[in-house]
């Protein structure tokens, strides 16, 4: 068992709403897949997208898959394209529409920010760093450190970053 094993086995996920099934029953199997993945189309996010979330509008679901993926990027298991995968899901839960759901999950990114600084660190690809980064924006609660990353990790980021 891995960290994301261990995260997905907290929830009752048949309880969880999913906005096409039933539930969110499927939803462990779904973000497993997706771990297990080694190309861009086999990490797409099926089970996740149009379920979960969709653009901007999410369930509650959001904020135990966000803790699942926080997990996943934990480890150094994942292929490039699901650490991608991964971090763009957390991203645009982090800026839902729903204040409160954005709100918790960013409690969780935050919970995790550490992850997100090696992710940009690693000089692994330049777009997950991105997602890293932008995470970081988001959540970090000393303004200071992010300025130092761009700083010190510039090279590391897409060279058309806008830094808003």
């Amino acid at each position: 068992m891995d960290a994301l094993e261990m995260e997905l086995s907290l929830y009752e996920w048949s309880a969880l709403p999913c906005r096409r099934c039933g539930s969110a029953e499927h939803v462990p199997g779904d973000l497993l897949r997706m771990a297990r993945a080694e190309t861009r189309e086999e990490a797409e996010s099926h089970g996740i997208e149009g379920h979960v979330f969709q653009e901007t509008w999410g369930t509650t679901t959001v904020v135990p898959v966000a803790r699942a993926l926080m997990a996943g990027l934990a480890g150094h298991a994942l292929s490039g394209p699901v650490r991608h995968r991964f971090l763009d899901l957390l991203w645009r839960f982090a800026v839902l529409d729903d204040e409160d759901l954005a709100e918790a999950c960013q409690d969780v990114v935050r919970a995790g920010v550490w992850t997100l600084y090696e992710e940009v660190f690693s000089g692994r690809a330049k777009g997950s760093a991105l997602f890293a980064y932008w995470l970081l924006k988001e959540v970090e609660t000393a303004p200071a450190r992010v300025d130092r990353l761009l700083q010190v990790a510039r090279h590391l980021l897409p060279e058309d970053l806008h830094d808003d």
